[in-house]
């Protein structure tokens, strides 16, 4: 428990977890300003619930035939519709227009269990996530019943793909060169998208484009497109190294008109739009890494258990079990981050540095555990049959997509320097040194 005072300035206004539910929960108030607060990790009785139905569809659905999915390179179509009718994708689209207004931590219980049956399955399930995120912050009602609510409503699974990555623009989002040029009350955008996901099987695109290239980030606005508006292709499909059940293609558009209505916000939203967007959406893909970190360590537990060596099952000898426990540590540390960043998100108190923290520690901790797991399996551990090369090839993404991970440390760093301008640790320096810097 932690005794606060107004001299911590925490504003407990902020703090509305319920009890039980939040990470953190009022417990106590005093009549002298103080209160006492309880750090609370229990998640509730509903939330409880939902994670017991994801993992349930995953072990059902998922993880039996995900061996088989990699093998075929192509669109789940039927464990995707599945996802759709048991309510595990479109979660945050509020109830407003039949959405289901699910929080982002439970968006997340939800990543981790479709990361441990298969990371490329959850990037496809999770995708719309991310596509429909730009609408839900910056969208006006009339446009979220017009595009929106068809995906949440229909009775096949519909996607959308957010389009923002272009050849020469990844890392650096501002220097984007699709075009939006205005026509009357129309909107004509040219330019190419890459990497995209689920494209060749989207209605929607949620489309970054430039206004004024001039005006760098400042003139970038975001845009819906309809996928089967004249003018939009479909370009090359990637054959990815892992993943494989999730498709990425280029999208071209080659003088697409849409409406007024297509501008998400005003011109030069776009830009934050995104930024807040990626804010929300890495706690998702530090889900997906969470849950194949933790397969990892159940796979070489369970392996280490059974197989003998020396006369002893190998997960005796103290070399091997001490890189489980490490794996394990990795795991649980990578769900502690995951989790307090969408607690954060759902709460709208700033989230950049620990959504940062959250997608690289738990997708490095993925790359590393499934590394991990397959020497622990040895020989087996690189044969295709067993779960372990998978792992690694589907781990390698998680540390890309979705801003690399250097881009994260970037992220984090930039914010903990800012920070550092009004930083008091308390230490007094007493030093005489000609010309010593002055802390």
């Amino acid at each position: 428990m932690l005794k606060a005072t107004p001299m911590h300035r925490i504003d407990f206004a902020r703090i509305v977890g319920r009890a039980g539910e939040g990470l953190f929960s009022i417990w106590k108030t005093t009549g002298k300003g103080e209160c006492t607060v309880m750090v609370d990790f229990e998640l509730s009785q509903g939330e409880r619930e939902f994670k017991k139905k994801a993992e349930t569809f995953v072990r059902n659905h998922i993880t039996p035939h995900a061996l088989e999915l990699d093998v075929r390179n192509e669109f789940p179509r039927e464990v995707v519709q599945k996802a759709y009718e048991e309510g595990l994708m479109n979660l945050h689209v509020p109830k407003s227009i039949a959405g289901q207004g699910r929080t982002l931590l439970e968006e997340t219980l939800v990543g981790e269990a479709l990361g441990y049956g298969c990371a490329g399955c959850a990037t496809t399930i999770m995708c719309n996530n991310l596509a429909l995120a730009p609408l839900l912050l910056g969208a006006n009602e009339q446009q979220l019943a017009k595009y929106v609510k068809p995906l949440v409503t229909a009775d096949e699974v519909k996607l959308a793909s957010f389009c923002l990555t272009e050849r020469e623009s990844g890392s650096d989002a501002a220097s984007i060169r699709t075009i939006a040029k205005r026509d009357g009350n129309e909107w004509i955008i040219d330019g190419e998208k890459c990497f995209i996901t689920n494209a060749p099987v989207a209605s929607i695109y949620t489309v970054f484009a430039t206004v004024d290239p001039s005006r760098h980030q400042k003139g970038i606005a975001v845009f819906v497109v309809p996928a089967d508006l004249p003018g939009v292709k479909i370009g090359h499909v990637e054959n990815k190294l892992g993943q494989k059940a999730s498709v990425q293609s280029e999208v071209i558009f080659e003088g697409v008109r849409v409406p007024e209505d297509a501008l998400v916000g005003r011109e030069g939203d776009g830009f934050r739009l995104a930024m807040m967007t990626l804010d929300m959406t890495r706690a998702g893909i530090a889900a997906i890494a969470t849950g194949l970190a933790q397969r990892a360590v159940d796979e070489a537990s369970r392996f280490a258990y059974v197989r003998k060596q020396f006369g002893q099952a190998i997960g005796e000898f103290q070399a091997i079990g001490f890189t489980i426990a490490d794996m394990a540590c990795r795991a649980a540390a990578s769900r502690h981050l995951t989790r307090h960043a969408a607690w954060l998100s759902d709460r709208r108190l700033p989230n950049s540095a620990e959504s940062a923290y959250a997608k690289w520690f738990a997708s490095d901790s993925a790359m590393t555990n499934a590394v991990e797991c397959a020497q622990i399996m040895g020989g087996y551990g690189y044969m295709e049959e067993y779960p372990a090369a998978k792992l690694i090839r589907d781990a390698k993404l998680l540390q890309i997509y979705e801003g690399t991970n250097q881009i994260q440390r970037l992220i984090a760093s930039s914010i903990i320097l800012k920070q550092a301008a009004n930083l008091d640790t308390g230490f007094a320096l007493k030093y005489n040194g000609r010309n010593a810097p002055k802390i």
